[in-house]
């Protein structure tokens, strides 16, 4: 399947660039029906409507890039803070998609406030993964690096909100069912291993 996805991610940006640079309206057309296809490709793996499909990929124009996911590690007392998605049940780190204008440290800083009540302050980067190569399932239809950070909690309390129905912090030997298609045990294990050793370089895929 990641396969297929890989491509569709493929036919998905040769069409968006196409409509970008083309001037040609019949060559317009040809790249919005490559993005149908792409649409009907997906939903027929997905097992989804292909107007749903359409809604899931994330608006854009002009030359297709990969979009950024900002996830935080904040520990506290040996535990690592993680956020109950209400999508799926599961436990993830807290985070989101960057935001146009903002750096990297000011948007995972807002994902965090966000999504937990918590004010932190970014420590280091811990790694930069590639969403479609490290086994974060399901894929998502676009293609996806992930940045990961240890951050240090500064104050603030724990807050539900409308995608987070629990905030909780976890031992790293005692994790809940994570939320696999944005949190792999092997992430919060990195951030780990960051937060106990400081001479670490970040991993990048």
């Amino acid at each position: 399947m990641n396969d297929w996805v890989s491509m569709i991610n493929k036919i998905k940006a040769i069409s968006q660039i196409g409509k970008a640079y083309s001037k040609d309206p019949f060559d317009i057309e040809r790249y919005n029906h490559l993005s149908v296809i792409a649409n009907e490709m997906y939903a027929e793996i997905s097992k989804d409507d292909p107007e749903k499909i359409e809604n899931f990929f994330i608006p854009d124009k002009g030359y297709a890039t990969a979009k950024v996911d900002l996830r935080a590690g904040v520990i506290r007392n040996n535990k690592i803070l993680l956020v109950k998605e209400r999508r799926d049940n599961k436990w993830a780190l807290p985070g989101g998609w960057s935001d146009v204008g903002e750096t990297p440290s000011e948007g995972i800083t807002r994902e965090v406030k966000e999504e937990t009540g918590f004010n932190i302050a970014v420590n280091r980067l811990v790694s930069v993964r590639d969403q479609s190569l490290s086994g974060y399932t399901p894929r998502y239809p676009v293609h996806v690096y992930k940045m990961f950070f240890l951050c240090n909690l500064v104050d603030g309390k724990a807050e539900e909100n409308i995608e987070i129905s629990d905030v909780s912090f976890f031992s790293i030997d005692s994790l809940p069912e994570l939320s696999l298609g944005t949190t792999l045990n092997r992430d919060i294990h990195d951030i780990w291993d960051y937060h106990i050793n400081s001479r670490k370089l970040p991993i990048v895929d």
